[in-house]
């Protein structure tokens, strides 16, 4: 707005006009004048809304359609076109501001929008020369963009995931100790060496001894762990309550195993999952990234916590999104990438549902539209947005557009797989650690039906640490 000085009919007068870029016609309009030093019209026509439509203009946007749910190829369209949840925004924009727009498929130096060697790259490299208009791909509010850049308000807050591979389950065999956890293992065995120990003892007072021998106590009470009944009781009263509290001891035991025993021979057990990022730094995991130009790998090795400086000194770049990838699904490195483009490229891309992804993110922030510095009319996408914001269309967008690629309800689902547990019918395989139990035994049987054998050849029966009643129940 700028005034100027004219003179009419010997009169002094001052017109104020002001410039209004996108107007085809008319840029420069005459707002107000001053006659006779009195001003015509008041303050709210001279301080007028310069952009209160944008009649017509063509936007030229820096983007890339390769940033899934926000911005990606669209289906049915031209390769010029777009699709994703900010077509929609500036869609949703257009009918009020009445403008139209290009988009650039791709970034013409294959960068998304790094800062190197003084200079930007990228879109934001296009956007700062002022090539193009403004850009409206997933870019974060950084200190460092913003000093270069206007940033419009935010409209989405996410984070840069990290994507790894589920663990393979634990080995089928190993099935039949996975009902007890290894304490309770630890103490079913020292409380059966103390009971039979305190069995002994209690023989030792007795006029006449009940199981005589230290041999015969350990298999009179481990019987009761193998769910065997009991040949005889003892005859003193003190010993029928001691065996009695065992019986109720090894009921409780043996019921609690057996009820677990066959959903842990059935279900597959995975070892514990890695859940945040310290777990992750201090795990044998390394970890990449495509090298397209974005500021974790610098953030990384230059942050002040040291887990973030563990994961940037294991950081690999790479320069194809397959490579990468391979590397997650050998079972070697985590990829980091935008959280909700990272949910997405593993199922659509590589067709791969034996990924998952950390809750927590890495480098949380604001999503925004950068706009080259001082941009006059920068205010008008940020009130459309603000109001997009307030309607809950973003989220909605958000979710629908996710949906396109995984499928309706798939948080539902994923939520449902992560703990449903599927019926199936008892396999071999299911078996194996069952048949482990046995083939233990039976070694176990020969070992023990072999050293009796020596023993009894060389100290006769009578000094056999083991009675005859178990060779006899051994050999049948």
């Amino acid at each position: 707005m700028a005034p100027l000085l004219s003179r009419v009919d010997g009169k002094r007068n001052v017109g104020v006009f002001s410039f209004f870029p996108f107007s085809p016609d008319d840029p420069v309009r005459l707002l107000r004048s001053w006659g006779s030093l009195k001003l015509s019209g008041s303050l709210q026509d001279i301080f007028t809304d310069r952009f209160e439509t944008f009649e017509g203009y063509e936007f030229q946007l820096a983007t890339w359609f390769d940033d899934r749910p926000y911005l990606y190829h669209a289906k049915s369209d031209s390769e010029e076109q777009g699709a994703g949840v900010v077509v929609e925004m500036l869609r949703a924009m257009a009918i009020t501001l009445n403008y139209t727009y290009q988009m650039t498929p791709i970034s013409s130096d294959y960068q998304w929008g790094s800062f190197e060697n003084g200079e930007w790259k990228g879109m934001l490299g296009m956007v700062h020369r002022r090539e193009k208009n403004f850009t409206v791909n997933y870019f974060v509010i950084t200190s460092e963009r913003a000093q270069s850049f206007d940033a419009s308000t935010s409209y989405w807050m996410e984070g840069f995931g990290i994507s790894l591979l589920l663990p393979s389950p634990l080995p089928k065999w190993r099935g039949f100790y996975y009902p007890l956890q290894a304490h309770v293992w630890f103490g079913v065995v020292l409380t059966l060496g103390v009971t039979i120990l305190l069995m002994t003892i209690q023989d030792r007072w007795q006029p006449r001894p009940f199981l005589k021998s230290f041999g015969r106590a350990w298999i009179y009470f481990l019987r009761l762990l193998f769910n065997q009944s009991l040949p005889t009781l003892p005859s003193a009263h003190r010993q029928r309550v001691f065996v009695g509290c065992w019986c109720f001891y090894c009921f409780i035991l043996t019921t609690a195993y057996t009820a677990n025993l066959v959903a842990f021979l059935t279900i597959p057990v995975f070892p514990k999952r890695i859940q945040t990022v310290r777990q992750l730094a201090e795990s044998d995991y390394s970890v990449a990234m495509i090298d397209y130009g974005e500021f974790v790998p610098g953030a990384l090795k230059s942050s002040r916590d040291p887990h973030y400086r563990t994961l940037g000194k294991k950081l690999d770049l790479w320069p194809e999104i397959k490579d990468a990838v391979a590397l997650v699904l050998r079972g070697t490195h985590a990829l980091i990438d935008s959280y909700s483009y990272s949910k997405i490229l593993f199922v659509v891309d590589f067709e791969e549902k034996n990924t998952y992804m950390l809750r927590e993110q890495i480098y949380p922030g604001h999503l925004c539209w950068y706009f080259p510095k001082n941009t006059a009319w920068k205010h008008k996408f940020d009130y459309g947005i603000q109001r997009l914001v307030e309607a809950g269309l973003i989220a909605r967008w958000i979710k629908l557009k996710t949906e396109d690629f995984l499928g309706r309800d798939f948080e539902k689902r994923q939520e449902m797989e992560a703990h449903e547990r599927k019926k199936s019918a008892l396999t071999i395989e299911h078996l194996q650690g069952v048949f482990f139990i046995l083939v233990m035994s039976w070694f176990l049987s020969v070992f023990v039906f072999i050293t009796e054998l020596i023993r009894g050849s060389l100290l006769g029966h009578q000094g056999s640490l083991v009675p005859r009643e178990f060779l006899r129940w051994i050999c049948h």
